[in-house]
Parts: C-alpha cells; sequence; structure tokens
C-alpha cells in the first residue's frame, strides 16, 4: 500500500483506467510522474504509454513542460465541446434562457450594489482608500462569480447558437431543409 493508501474509486480499476480517471481530469498541465503517482500506478511506462494513447485520440494533449519535458495537459477545446453538448441534450431552450436571466439578474445586483457598469468598473474600486478588508475580499468575490458568468453566458450563447442544429428531430444527413 502507498502512503496515500488505495482510495476507493481505485477498487476496481486497472493501472491503465486509473490513469485515464486521472489525465482526463487535469486541470493543468502535469508529467508522468505526476499523473502516474496519482494513478498509483506502479510502472512509468504504464502511466507514459496511456498517456501516449490519449494524447493520439485527443483526449488530452503534450505540451512543452518549463523542465523540457513533455507535460500533459486538458484538451479544453473538447471540454468546452463536451459541456456545450451536455447543456444541449440535458436542458431545453427555456431553462436555458431562465438561467441567462438569473445570471443577468445577478450582475444587475452587483452594479447597483457597487455603484458600477462593469466587472472592470468594479475591480478598479478594490483599491480605493475607504474599503476595509473584509469589503475588499467581498469585491474579490464577487469578481470571481462574475467572471464565471460572464464565461457561462459566453458558453450558453454558443449552446444557443447550436441548439437547432444539434437537436433538430427531424435532422439528418439526407434532410437538407435545415
Amino acid at each position: 500500500m502507498t502512503d496515500h493508501g488505495l482510495a476507493p474509486w481505485t477498487d476496481d480499476l486497472s493501472a491503465r483506467e486509473r490513469v485515464r480517471e486521472v489525465a482526463t481530469t487535469l486541470t493543468k498541465p502535469r508529467s508522468v510522474e505526476w499523473v502516474r503517482e496519482e494513478a498509483q500506478v506502479s510502472a512509468w511506462q504504464t502511466a507514459k504509454d496511456e498517456l501516449e494513447m490519449l494524447v493520439e485520440f485527443g483526449q488530452i494533449q503534450a505540451v512543452d513542460g518549463d523542465d523540457g519535458h513533455t507535460k500533459y495537459a486538458p484538451n479544453y477545446q473538447l471540454r468546452y465541446f463536451t459541456e456545450l453538448t451536455e447543456l444541449i441534450n440535458t436542458h431545453t431552450r427555456a431553462d436555458l434562457r431562465e438561467e441567462v436571466a438569473a445570471i443577468q439578474d445577478d450582475i444587475d445586483e452587483w452594479k447597483a450594489d457597487f455603484g458600477v457598469e462593469s466587472r472592470d468598473e468594479l475591480e478598479s474600486t478594490l483599491t480605493d482608500d475607504d474599503l476595509d478588508s473584509t469589503a475588499i475580499r467581498d469585491r474579490n468575490r464577487v469578481l470571481r462569480q462574475w467572471e464565471r458568468y460572464e464565461d457561462n453566458k459566453r458558453l450558453l450563447k454558443h449552446v444557443f447558437a447550436l441548439y437547432g442544429s444539434a437537436y433538430e428531430p427531424n435532422s439528418g444527413p439526407n434532410d437538407l431543409s435545415n
């Protein structure tokens, strides 16, 4: 048993499956050794072979690391399109429109609460002399959430653009009407 102990997620998975699980959830570039340790795989070559296969199939990407060694990073395009597909397949247009309205409600509330017109304008108030550390932390929290909401709105804009062609029940390879 390793220092970490065997986590429950490893119980029914082979070494290669564990490498895939770790590699497909990366959030930043990582070395073979890092993935090997996280996946609790004893053979470095097994981890390397599996990572190279994932690169070949476009699941992750190989990038040059700061140390001159190859690192393995998320395939952000694939993740983005997977998220688009998930939203299209699990939500109606009405649900998604309501989500956009809810996001905008929160943004409008922040604009009113802080007397600003944009996220950048709110950020510029962080150095105001009359703010204490609690107020600055509150604004930082709102800024992070506001940024996530703007990202979500961009994502939803793309979902709306693709929704019809991706979800038309009658569309298919022989349907030229769409």
